[in-house]
């Protein structure tokens, strides 16, 4: 059983029109999806990673990508489908899609909401035409602009429970008055949460090349983060609070799903590139699946019906000493700070007893923490030096 009592689960759709410069993630471009397999795949990935977990409500499910819009309504549909024959979709169960402007039309759109998605995630990125072909987007300005007011239209009349727009800051020509101008763009279309993530060079991405090359000057860390520091005043203006680092949301529409990564709780993952968390009779495990669509289209396809194969290039059993860093580097970035009483949970009695006296040595040495109730919390003054604290306390 989830210790959060009720499942939450990821698919990963790998596919997109283009490669953009930053992109690490375990994506592929064509333009000749095999959905259906793909789709098969995934099916076929539930139902043997489900033969041993225990059915319970599944109270979020995220498709991310890649560009999971370019899957299809019907597809993900029957992924839906699956999920509630197994499980059972809880009522009010928050059910998002990641999209991008130009890669899902109106109509498809709304293809999606009939299939049962009530949340859209929108990769925007920017909004200036000569920045967003800076970053290899396939989007212009104003294609965001009009799927914005799309979206705030359809949250404002009840279609979709909440949406959300990716904002990159500390690209290429952006200087502060671009990043008021790009958030007040985002938001004044009545989105009610924004994710705002720094850019960053990645290795063996096009813009790590042309950095390595001289073409492009590499992002200045200093403006990013004062950058950082005036985002939850941009995004105050519209009624947005920080409730973690990146990520800011109205009353009541905080992301579910990605709270139960922060939170340390069980989600179950299926698709090319994805990595779940689940408990067993021997204790939790983290498992990863192959980045190569090829290998696991593989493994899972018809061809391979008499000996199916779960394509994991990661298996490895959770112990307490893995889980500490991993719930500092989640739970102090959240706004209400580390639950102790997970801490406890998870890492044991010593594990926490260690963990207080690391947070009293960090504070003689001026690392700003401060414990309220049962949480652990870096001060909202000290937010841009948190993975300084982290690496204090791991």
């Amino acid at each position: 059983m989830p210790r959060q009592g009720s499942w939450s689960v990821y698919i990963h759709f790998p596919w997109c029109l283009k490669r953009c410069a930053y992109c690490d993630f375990a994506t592929a471009v064509s333009l000749h999806i095999p959905r259906e397999a793909y789709l098969q795949a995934i099916l076929t990935e539930l139902q043997m990673r489900t033969h041993d977990l225990q059915p319970a409500p599944i109270a979020t499910v995220y498709f991310g990508g890649g560009t999971p819009s370019l899957w299809g309504p019907e597809p993900v549909g029957q992924v839906l489908s699956w999920l509630d024959r197994w499980g059972g979709l809880a009522q009010g169960a928050e059910i998002t899609l990641e999209a991008n402007p130009g890669a899902a039309e109106e109509g498809n759109l709304r293809g999606y909401l009939a299939a049962g998605i009530n949340r859209i995630s929108l990769g925007v990125q920017a909004l200036d035409d000569r920045r967003l072909a800076l970053l290899d987007r396939v989007h212009d300005a104003a294609a965001a602009r009009k799927t914005l007011a799309l979206l705030g239209q359809w949250v404002a009349s009840g279609q979709l429970i909440s949406a959300s727009a990716d904002l990159l800051y500390g690209a290429p020509d952006q200087d502060q008055l671009r990043l008021s101008a790009d958030v007040d763009g985002v938001l004044g279309h009545g989105l009610p949460h924004l994710s705002a993530y720094a850019l960053t060079v990645e290795e063996g991405t096009p813009l790590a090349t042309r950095v390595e090359r001289g073409l492009q000057t590499p992002p200045d860390d200093d403006l990013q983060m004062t950058m950082l520091s005036q985002m939850p005043a941009l995004v105050g203006k519209h009624g947005l609070e920080r409730y973690e680092v990146s990520n800011f949301a109205k009353p009541g529409h905080r992301s579910r799903h990605n709270l139960v990564y922060w939170t340390g709780g069980h989600y179950l993952a299926a698709g090319v590139g994805a990595h779940g968390f689940l408990p067993s009779d021997q204790g939790e495990f983290r498992y990863g699946n192959t980045r190569q669509h090829r290998e696991y289209l593989g493994a899972l396809g018809p061809d391979r019906a008499s000996s199916l194969v779960l394509p994991e290039v990661l298996r490895e059993h959770v112990t307490p000493q893995m889980r500490l860093p991993e719930l500092l580097l989640t739970g102090l970035r959240l706004d209400d700070g580390l639950d102790l009483r997970t801490v406890e949970r998870d890492c044991g009695s010593a594990g926490l007893h260690e963990l207080l006296r690391r947070v009293e040595l960090a504070k003689s040495r001026g690392f700003e923490l401060e414990t309220q109730g049962h949480f652990l919390r870096v001060a909202a003054t000290a937010t841009e030096r948190l993975d300084a604290v982290i690496r204090e306390l791991a």
